[in-house]
């Protein structure tokens, strides 16, 4: 991209946010702590929890604490707002009565969009909404505080997404601010947090892990997807590599994930499908030159159908990205390259036994992903010999059974 193309994308962005800024005064004026109106009783028995933060790896680490506020709010009728990503997840695995998505980009950019979606929340009368995002940005608070709800909960947070004068502002519409402790902590623990302080009671860290539980029919159909590509993974184990990633920033080089896939096919008796969305298939492509033993899933699955993929799994090995944590809550052993932005934060979380990352701890660690280099070095400085170790390490210690190793029957058994 040439440097006036640059520049212009910049000012085109700069004055979309000071039009959305404009556009935030006559929302809050008209709708900000102004209940909608209650018909009767039983319309207001409801609640609103908003996770429009888009993400797929932030809805499923909040899935654990999403059942404690269900559990603890029996008795309202529980509508979820997710970003359009989440929203197959959270239609099939989330415990709620409603699920509305949105498109959370045009909503930034589409005036029209953005006062239906209001329009229609405030018509669901809510007495509770809450916005547990502990990074919270004006999008979310704005939904937050328009959503015409009795009471309007959030999350206090910290400032990765907003500034402190318009999250001052926003909290003034709000009939309460939870409070969080400063410091790094996972996003688990931020979850429980919150979910502890909103309802007065204690979430067990066990229960705050995400957790999925697929049906014995989407796993079958998982498995007949398989075998169309060539494994059936109740006869062969293999292990899902995932290079791609939201952001480039975060992406361990293709062509070491490719030695590394090949390390692993010479020394193991285990298949490698690369799995990811469409736009994940440049990157299978460029292992896939590298390495043509993979099978190649990437684009072939919707959300679901990976999901229940990554089931039949005996080891997640890529970057950090959403179906790290799918695969982490339908109980598959996951191994991450990990690179410095949020570390900590996000992954690794439960049994260390089974969730490992490989990864080099730099001064300029937790940076939230603004990096100060012209590539991540927390990345770029791990080695294929590195993760290869961990590889080894994972599949001797956590999957021995279910995964021969070529190199200990010939080498260690004619000792």
């Amino acid at each position: 991209m040439s440097i006036r193309n640059r520049f212009r994308d910049r000012l085109a962005a700069a004055a979309n946010r000071a039009l959305m800024k404009l556009y935030r005064l006559p929302l809050a004026a008209i709708y900000a702590g102004k209940a909608a109106a209650h018909a009767d009783k039983s319309a207001a028995q409801s609640m609103l929890v908003i996770r429009g933060d888009g993400g797929i790896g932030d809805f499923v680490l909040f899935l654990g604490s999403l059942a404690a506020i269900r559990r603890h709010y029996a008795g309202k009728r529980l509508t979820l707002l997710v970003g359009r990503e989440s929203a197959d997840l959270a239609v099939s695995f989330a415990n709620v009565d409603e699920v509305i998505s949105f498109d959370v980009r045009r909503y930034r950019l589409d005036l029209a969009y953005r006062l239906r979606l209001i329009r229609k929340l405030r018509s669901k009368k809510f007495d509770i909404a809450i916005n547990p995002i502990y990074s919270r940005e004006p999008l979310t608070d704005e939904i937050l505080y328009c959503s015409g709800a009795k009471e309007s909960i959030a999350f206090d947070g910290n400032f990765d997404n907003i500034d402190a004068q318009t999250k001052a502002i926003n909290n003034s519409h709000f009939t309460r601010v939870i409070g969080s402790h400063t410091g790094q902590v996972s996003e688990i623990e931020r979850n429980r947090e919150f979910v502890s302080k909103l309802t007065g009671t204690d979430q067990p860290l066990e229960e705050s892990l995400p957790r999925i539980t697929l049906s014995r029919r989407q796993i079958q159909q998982a498995r007949d997807r398989l075998i169309e590509e060539g494994v059936d993974p109740e006869l062969e184990p293999f292990i899902i590599l995932f290079p791609g990633a939201s952001t480039d920033i975060k992406r361990w080089p293709s062509e070491r994930f490719a030695a590394l896939a090949n390390k692993i096919v010479e020394t193991y008796r285990v298949r490698i499908a690369i799995c990811g969305g469409p736009a994940d298939i440049s990157a299978q492509e460029a292992v896939g030159s590298l390495a043509p033993s993979v099978i190649r899933l990437a684009g072939k699955t919707d959300l679901l159908q990976l999901v229940a993929i990554l089931k039949h799994a005996v080891l997640y090995l890529g970057n950090d990205t959403g179906p790290l944590h799918l695969a982490a809550a339908v109980g598959t052993p996951t191994l991450c390259i990990l690179g410095g932005g949020h570390f900590g934060r996000f992954y690794p979380y439960g049994d260390p036994r089974l969730h490992r990352a490989v990864f080099h701890e730099l001064d300029c660690f937790h940076c939230n992903w603004v990096c100060p280099y012209s590539i991540a070095h927390c990345i770029h400085e791990i080695t294929v010999k590195e993760v290869w170790q961990a590889v080894q390490q994972m599949l001797g210690e956590v999957q021995p059974a279910q995964v021969p190793n070529v190199y200990r029957a010939n080498v260690l058994g004619a000792r």
